[in-house]
């Protein structure tokens, strides 16, 4: 199983709505807004590394207001 924090900074007050819509993600496991640089961080788990690039870059980052994302993969 490989598991990944997505830091996703979103365009101003767009932040809630995109939070709600990423709950409804299959592979998103959790979601949190966060103060600072980045907006919102969500937890990915998915067999594969590349399944988790696929979800980030075919579903998060198609969603309206995400400007940019960063993608931590956890290695323990």
């Amino acid at each position: 199983m490989a598991t990944a924090y997505i830091m996703i900074a979103c365009d101003f007050g767009q932040e809630e709505r995109i939070l709600e819509e990423l709950k409804g993600i299959d592979r998103i496991k959790e979601v949190h807004g966060t103060e600072g640089h980045y907006d919102i961080v969500a937890e990915v788990q998915s067999r594969t590394t590349d399944e988790i690039n696929t979800t980030v870059s075919e579903k998060i980052r198609r969603i309206d207001g995400v400007r940019s994302t960063l993608i931590l993969v956890a290695q323990c």
